[in-house]
């Protein structure tokens, strides 16, 4: 503990304030800073303790990190001692000078003012001594450490941008993010250029799982691949999909089908959904393996990432591979809030079913009778297609196990890494888990391309043997809605 009475020698440190939402993004980030100052303004602590909107678990997990520090010191506003060598402390003050306008109630004054104080230390010390008291908590600090740099660490955009204006550092929290602005994310598809000479040579050795072997190395150059990633192998405008595989120790290929042409409006009649490009027809078979246990799916609008996971879901349980279809979906909204919507749990998620339907509705019906209008409300059946095909809010994921499912989850790019955590941990024995979103279309303010769930989970497990993934480029909706994605 660092008290009015302790002697600890100079050293040269940063002293980083945190807020609300970077504690809910990831509770353990307190404690991420090394040997550095992390200070919690007391109006954190108490919307931490307080709660609500969806997130007292992570509130919960983060106040007891802080009560685990305090068991040996258990004096926060004089800072307890991190296992890296930092300080974490709560403060309960903050310092605005009269040239400043900042009202007391305004969003985020508190954390402003705290910010304030640390970074005009020299100021408010002088005020302080004036005042006849020594032993104010930054002045304290400011003796027994070399401060370099203060700044403001949030998830939340908004309060970055007010910092700014008010000449306080902020910066976003990066040790969430797991690919760099600058980089790529994977993407599961790998383009391999051979001689044209040899395509046909390299087509029967993929179609009959071709492995890896010198014949096939002397005509192609096999750049690094990693389990269940996706190869095209090319020679001018003829090409091969493929998938890699490692199975019992033996790398080979699979071959995948080649999509079909989409068919001329004279010849177009109402037919069963078929993969329309190569990256439908390499995450089709992704989908359809029973091997590959999650699948992630990205890409932009109208792609048709849902459309592949429903295809390949209804194929299978038609088969009886699985059970039934869990599709689950977040309540965000664009725009302006509606408010609260009456009637029940049910009648309240149905705006957010909508999507599901429409999708449903592009579908031919299977040989079971339709589900009556009376039993609709009760029978999980899905009255489009007399399936089992349920969909629900994410909102009650918590505790479940769900065996022997085909799940969907749905616009995964505005859940947290924690969130996913907690859904993907819900599988069970049989079941198969599908992540769809647009990583550019993240809606959640304390999120963005870099370090939502979506990203966040692709990241991670790529290389697994039971994990696939497809980035999808391009909308296939519309002509109108391709051009909507790119230009727009």
């Amino acid at each position: 503990m660092v008290g009015k009475d302790a002697q600890v020698e100079p050293k040269n440190v940063k002293v980083f304030i945190v807020d609300r939402s970077l504690l809910l993004h990831d509770p353990k980030s307190i404690l991420s800073f090394q040997d550095n100052i992390v200070v919690v303004p007391a109006s954190v602590l108490d919307e931490l303790i307080n709660g609500g909107n969806g997130a007292a678990a992570y509130a919960q997990q983060a106040i007891r990190i802080l009560d685990s520090l305090c068991e040996k010191e258990s004096d926060l506003y004089h800072g307890v001692k991190t296992a890296s060598g930092g300080l974490i402390l709560v403060d309960h003050h903050g310092y605005v000078p009269r040239r400043f306008s900042l009202p007391d109630d305004a969003p985020y004054s508190s954390i402003i003012s705290i910010a304030l104080k640390w970074t005009l230390r020299e100021e408010w010390t002088r005020k302080v001594k004036a005042r006849g008291s020594e032993h104010d908590i930054v002045t304290v600090f400011s003796k027994n450490f070399h401060i370099t740099a203060v700044s403001i660490v949030t998830k939340d955009v908004k309060l970055r941008v007010k910092a700014h204006g008010y000449d306080v550092s902020s910066e976003d929290y990066l040790k969430g993010r797991v690919v760099e602005p600058d980089s790529h994310l994977y993407s599961g598809i790998i383009h391999i250029p051979i001689d044209k000479g040899d395509f046909g040579d390299v087509s029967r050795l993929i179609c009959n799982g071709g492995g890896l072997r010198e014949d096939l190395k002397k005509m192609v150059s096999i750049p690094r691949v990693i389990p269940n990633q996706c190869c095209v192998f090319s020679a001018g405008d003829e090409e091969r999909l493929s998938i890699y595989k490692e199975s019992e120790g033996t790398p080979h290929f699979i071959h995948v089908p080649k999509p079909r042409p989409k068919p001329k409006e004279k010849e177009e009649k109402r037919q069963d959904i078929e993969p329309r490009n190569r990256e439908q027809a390499l995450a089709l078979a992704l989908l359809m393996d029973p091997a590959v246990e999650i699948v992630t799916l990205a890409g932009v609008a109208g792609s048709g990432k849902t459309l592949m996971a429903l295809l390949a879901g209804i194929r299978q349980v038609d088969k009886k591979l699985y059970e039934r279809i869990i599709v689950y979906r977040s309540n965000v909204e664009i725009g302006q809030p509606l408010g609260f919507l009456p009637g029940s749990l049910d009648e309240k998620f149905a705006p957010w079913k909508r999507p599901i339907h429409d999708l449903l509705r592009l579908f031919p019906r299977n040989s079971e009778p339709e589900v009556s209008k009376k039993k609709r409300s009760s029978d999980p059946k899905d009255p489009l297609l007399g399936r089992n095909i349920e969909i629900e809010p994410i909102n009650f994921i918590q505790g479940r196990t769900l065996y022997k499912t085909y799940v969907i989850v749905d616009e995964t790019q505005n859940f947290r890494p924690a969130d996913l955590k907690k859904m993907i941990t819900r599988v069970g024995e049989g079941t198969k888990i599908v992540l769809t979103g647009d990583i550019d279309q993240v809606e959640n303010s304390y999120l963005d391309a870099m370090s939502n769930g979506l990203t966040y989970v692709i990241e991670k497990m790529k290389g697994q043997p039971l994990f696939g993934h497809v980035t999808f480029p391009r909308s296939v909706r519309s002509k109108l809605a391709e051009i909507a994605a790119t230009v727009l």
